[in-house]
């Protein structure tokens, strides 16, 4: 090879090597309603989304989470509430300044932090993926395929949805073939209110096609506030409804204060009304959702008590 044809070669090895080099280190992320520039294959996450947290999991990447709100952790997700794993905080108050020690390649949030999005953007990029009520699955697929594009793992998030699409099926099968009309409520210091266009909800009637015992728009104004007045689930309110079900969602329990009174109801009136309580896991269903994970245990949760 003359020395014209190996100063040839070395130039052309020069020129692939730097367009190597100048690949983008980015990518454009587009989730719900946001497009954020995010960092590929980020080594290092906080994630403040418990829903995100167990999606990032199922696609065999929860080695790159660093940071959590470890006080209030889900009882399913439990192995992440370890020492090596950074405690982010209140879950509306993070802790900023532990966020920042972790110096993180990107934050995952979810609603409970979005006024501080401002604060954690000065520190890495920030993704919101709150679940939207009013598309709970095509949101929830959407998020899949969002962590899955930033990890690299989009053939797990297809076997996932994929898998995902067929348990809806046969979800929608079952609740279809029932009679069972359910209302969905949420216990919170003692008292009982019916959540009936709450994601919950949203889920369990308008996904899973659990039957309402109660028509959505039910909900009658307050005209003083300008916000629907709260409808509470008591005794008269189920003697008067009779619905088969009632879903229960605890927050008090959920974020660690006394839960709902194992006789709430009166085991006579639930008799005559042939109602059944069904206590829904309280940080699974609070806490989290719409990931991987927890949707699939919570179609499981409701399936089983159509059964």
């Amino acid at each position: 090879m003359n020395n014209k044809k190996k100063l040839l070669l070395s130039s052309i090895a020069v020129i692939v090597l730097g367009l190597t080099g100048c690949q983008s280190s980015t990518m454009n992320i587009t989730a719900d309603d946001q497009t954020v520039v995010v960092p590929k294959a980020p080594k290092k996450v906080v994630v403040m989304n418990y829903g995100a947290l167990d999606t990032l999991d199922a696609l065999g990447k929860g080695s790159i989470v660093t940071a959590i709100p470890r006080s209030v952790t889900p009882s399913y997700l439990q192995q992440f509430n370890k020492a090596s794993i950074v405690d982010t905080g209140n879950m509306k108050e993070p802790d900023i300044n532990a966020i920042k020690q972790t110096k993180p390649d990107l934050i995952i949030i979810d609603g409970r932090q979005a006024s501080k999005t401002e604060d954690l953007s000065k520190i890495a990029p920030v993704i919101n993926l709150s679940v939207d009520a009013k598309n709970y699955v095509a949101s929830t697929k959407n998020h899949i395929q969002a962590l899955a594009k930033i990890t690299g793992t989009e053939s797990k998030a297809d076997n996932i949805i994929q898998a995902l699409d067929k348990k809806i099926q046969s979800a929608q099968t079952l609740a279809q073939a029932s009679a069972k009309k359910a209302i969905v409520a949420i216990h919170n210091d003692g008292k009982m209110i019916l959540i009936n266009s709450s994601s919950s909800a949203a889920l369990i009637h308008d996904v899973l096609d659990v039957k309402r015992a109660v028509p959505v728009t039910v909900m009658p104004a307050n005209n003083l506030i300008g916000k629907p007045k709260p409808i509470f689930v008591d005794d008269n309110y189920i003697k008067s409804v009779k619905p088969d079900i009632i879903f229960v969602v605890d927050r008090s329990k959920a974020i660690g204060n006394q839960g709902m009174a194992e006789h709430f109801f009166s085991q006579k009136v639930l008799n005559k009304s042939k109602t059944q309580v069904v206590y829904l896991t309280p940080d699974l269903w609070y806490l989290s959702g719409g990931g991987a994970e927890s949707i699939n245990r919570q179609i499981d949760e409701v399936t089983n008590a159509l059964k």
